[in-house]
């Protein structure tokens, strides 16, 4: 497929069919008073926590108006995290063809735009499409100084003059707080505090014995107390239940440090990026960090 599109272009072509497509758009007014506005989001969990963060910004900076999310439906039960139901339009396949459409004239704010968000662009043909990323699809870019997210939203309205607020959580919903209560205690649904870890992460406390204060909860490996079809949402909903979380794996990082959860990572390939925190290069880093995030408590 790479070899395809730079022997055709593809890509190029892709990005002459939105630019061509764009909508007229006024400037300020648009923004200052948009018809409607829609959130993107890819399947990636940085990209869905982003886009979760968006909408509630935009909520605070644009009272009474609807939210439409877009969103891939591996991570579409992350919009429940919101304090209100914004207007799903869910897609599996072409990201352009979510059901149900979206309405035109919207206002598209795209915190991490991709290949996905050009190819829901070509066919939606939204107002304008708002980001801090320099993309194709993006014909609006708000520059910040802010490198990690939330601040880097804050970083997009302040910059537009936009109020909301710095200091909000996502609180999980009923309905997946129970999806997780049924997977850890499925007999009373009643979970007594835990830690969650990746099997990795607790085999370096096993291996060096180190001090572990409450029960750990697996969430992979051979002994994992949580199935392997365990939809995105769900595991959030595990992760804001922990206590603390301790893991090797890039998308556990990311739910704790999105959810607000004290949580230490062991990050040997550099991938831990986009949230901030400062994830161990190696196995003494981590345990350093885990001890003293033992003594600080949670």
């Amino acid at each position: 497929m790479k070899l395809f599109k730079k022997l055709f272009g593809t890509d190029k072509r892709r990005e002459s069919r939105v630019i061509s497509n764009w909508q007229p758009f006024i400037f300020p007014s648009d923004i200052e008073k948009p018809q409607s506005l829609g959130v993107f989001t890819s399947s990636d969990l940085s990209d869905a926590w982003s886009s979760v963060y968006m909408a509630k910004a935009l909520q605070d900076a644009y009272p009474g108006i609807q939210i439409h999310f877009v969103a891939h439906q591996e991570v579409f039960e992350l919009a429940g995290f919101l304090p209100w139901a914004p207007e799903m339009h869910i897609y599996s396949g072409d990201p352009g063809s979510p059901e149900p459409l979206p309405p035109s004239e919207l206002l598209f704010f795209c915190p991490c735009p991709g290949e996905d968000f050009l190819k829901f662009v070509e066919k939606a043909s939204p107002k304008a499409s708002v980001s801090s990323v320099d993309h194709p699809a993006v014909n609006i870019r708000v520059k910040t100084a802010a490198d990690v997210f939330p601040d880097k939203i804050h970083g997009i309205l302040n910059v537009l003059k936009m109020k909301t607020r710095t200091d909000w959580k996502p609180v999980v919903p009923r309905i997946l707080a129970e999806k997780a209560s049924a997977i850890l205690s499925p007999v009373s649904h009643r979970t007594l505090p835990y830690i969650l870890a990746t099997e990795a992460a607790a085999s370096i406390f096993d291996k060096k014995r180190a001090e572990v204060p409450l029960k750990i909860v697996l969430v992979d490996g051979r002994n994992s107390n949580v199935p392997l079809d365990t939809g995105e949402g769900t595991i959030a909903g595990i992760v804001a239940g922990a206590s603390a979380v301790a893991t090797t794996h890039r998308d556990l990082w990311i739910h704790a440090r999105a959810l607000g959860i004290p949580v230490i990572g062991l990050d040997r390939k550099g991938t831990f990026t986009g949230w901030g925190g400062e994830p161990a290069t190696g196995d003494t880093q981590f345990l350093e960090q885990w001890a003293r995030l033992i003594r600080h408590g949670w």
